[in-house]
C-alpha cells in the first residue's frame, strides 16, 4: 500500500517537472521569434542610364557626328562602381570593361575614355575608324542623312543599363552639314579653277592654247587634282591630317614617269613648230593618232578613269587615304608603259611620212 502511494507521488512530481521546463523553453522560442534581423547583404540598386548627348558644344541636345566625343549620364554612380565591383570583385578593375552600346549592338572597340564623378558622366569617343561603328554606315541613304538611335553603357559579357525614359533617341549623323558644305566648296573652287585654266591656257597641252590636248599631261593633272581634293576633303571633315599611302605615291610617280617620256617624244619628233597640228576636241586629241583612234590611249585613259573612281569611293566611304592593290598599280604601270612605247612609235611614223631624210636622225 505504501509502495503504490510512493509510486504515484514521484510520477506526479516528474510530470510537473516536464510541464514546468516545456512552458520556459515555449517563452525561451516566443523571444527568438520575434527578435530583429538584420540581413548580411543590403539590397543592390542597379544604376540607369538617364541621358546622353555630344560634347560639342555646337551640336544640337541628342545630336552627334562621326568622331564626335558623347557622354552618356548615370542616375547613380556608386551604384555603377558597386556593380562592377560585384560583376568581378574588387582585385580587377572591372571599369575597363565598360562599352558604349548602340541600338543594342555593342561596340567592343569603343571603351570609355574618362569618367565625371560630379556630373555623373561617362565619356566615349565615336571613332569613324572603329570597325563596330562602321557597321551602321549602309544605314545612312546619303552622306548627309540622320540616323536615330538608341545609346547606352554595359559591359563586355553583354549586360547593358537600362535607359529611361527607354524611347530616348539619339540624332547620329555620318557626316556634319557644315563640314560637308565647307569641302563641297573647296572642291568646287579647286575643279572649277583647274577646268578654267585647262580651258584658258596650255597647261595640259602639248605646245601652246591651240596646240591639242596631251593624254599624258591630262593623266598627271586628273591624280594631282583627285589627291589633293581627297586630302582637304578628309582633314576638314575628320579634322586630322590623313597620312599619305604608298599606293598614292605610286600613282603620282607613274603618272610623272609617263609625262617625262610623253614629253621626251614630243621634243624629239619637233622638227618644225609650223608642223604642229591645231587642237579638234578634247576626247579626239587624247584618244586619236594619226591613224584614227587608238587603242593604247583608250586603255590609258579607261583604267585612269576607273582607279580614279575607286579611289574617290574609297575616300568617300572611309574617310582615309586608300591603300591599292599592288597589282592594280602594276596595271597603272604597265598601262602606262605601254602608251609611251607605242607613242615612239607613231613618231617614228610621222616623222618617216612628213620626212624621209630625218629618219636617220632618230635613235635606233
Amino acid at each position: 500500500m505504501n509502495f503504490n502511494l510512493h509510486f504515484r507521488l514521484l510520477t506526479a512530481l516528474f510530470l510537473m517537472a516536464n510541464l514546468i521546463g516545456y512552458g520556459a523553453g515555449q517563452k525561451d522560442n516566443k523571444d527568438s521569434l520575434t527578435a530583429p534581423c538584420n540581413p548580411v547583404v543590403k539590397p543592390l540598386v542597379w544604376p540607369k542610364v538617364i541621358g546622353f548627348g555630344s560634347l560639342v558644344s555646337a551640336r544640337l541636345k541628342h545630336h552627334a557626328v562621326f568622331g564626335d566625343y558623347i557622354y552618356v549620364r548615370i542616375d547613380s554612380m556608386p551604384a555603377l562602381i558597386a556593380l562592377t565591383d560585384s560583376l568581378a570583385g574588387k582585385n580587377k578593375d572591372t571599369m575597363s570593361d565598360l562599352i558604349l552600346y548602340i541600338n543594342g549592338n555593342a561596340m567592343r572597340d569603343i571603351k570609355y575614355t574618362s569618367i565625371d564623378l560630379k556630373e555623373r558622366k561617362l565619356m566615349f569617343h565615336l571613332d569613324r575608324h572603329s570597325p563596330d561603328l562602321m557597321k551602321f554606315y549602309p544605314r545612312f541613304q546619303t552622306m548627309w542623312s540622320v540616323l536615330r538611335v538608341s545609346v547606352s553603357a554595359g559591359y563586355r559579357n553583354g549586360m547593358i543599363l537600362k535607359t529611361e525614359p527607354s524611347d530616348m533617341e539619339m540624332s547620329l549623323n555620318y557626316i556634319s552639314n557644315m563640314s560637308m558644305a565647307f569641302s563641297l566648296l573647296l572642291l568646287i573652287c579647286i575643279t572649277g579653277g583647274f577646268f578654267i585654266l585647262a580651258a584658258t591656257t596650255n597647261l595640259i597641252r602639248i605646245g601652246n592654247n591651240d596646240s591639242p590636248f596631251s593624254l599624258a599631261l591630262t593623266q598627271l593633272s586628273f591624280w594631282s587634282i583627285v589627291i589633293a581634293s581627297s586630302f582637304i576633303y578628309i582633314w576638314v571633315v575628320t579634322e586630322e591630317i590623313p597620312p599619305i599611302t604608298g599606293s598614292t605615291l605610286i600613282l603620282l610617280s607613274v603618272s610623272a614617269l609617263t609625262t617625262a617620256g610623253s614629253k621626251l617624244v614630243d621634243v624629239r619628233s619637233k622638227t618644225d613648230k609650223s608642223s604642229l597640228i591645231s587642237s579638234g576636241s578634247f576626247l579626239q586629241d587624247i584618244l586619236k593618232d594619226d591613224l584614227g583612234y587608238s587603242v593604247h590611249r583608250a586603255q590609258m585613259f579607261m583604267w585612269t578613269v576607273i582607279l580614279g573612281i575607286v579611289f574617290v569611293t574609297g575616300v568617300i566611304r572611309f574617310q582615309q587615304i586608300p591603300q591599292l592593290d599592288e597589282s592594280l598599280l602594276a596595271l597603272m604601270g604597265i598601262s602606262s608603259g605601254a602608251y609611251v612605247g607605242l607613242k615612239t612609235m607613231e613618231t617614228k611614223k610621222e616623222v618617216t611620212t612628213e620626212n624621209p631624210e630625218a629618219k636617220k636622225d632618230l635613235p635606233s
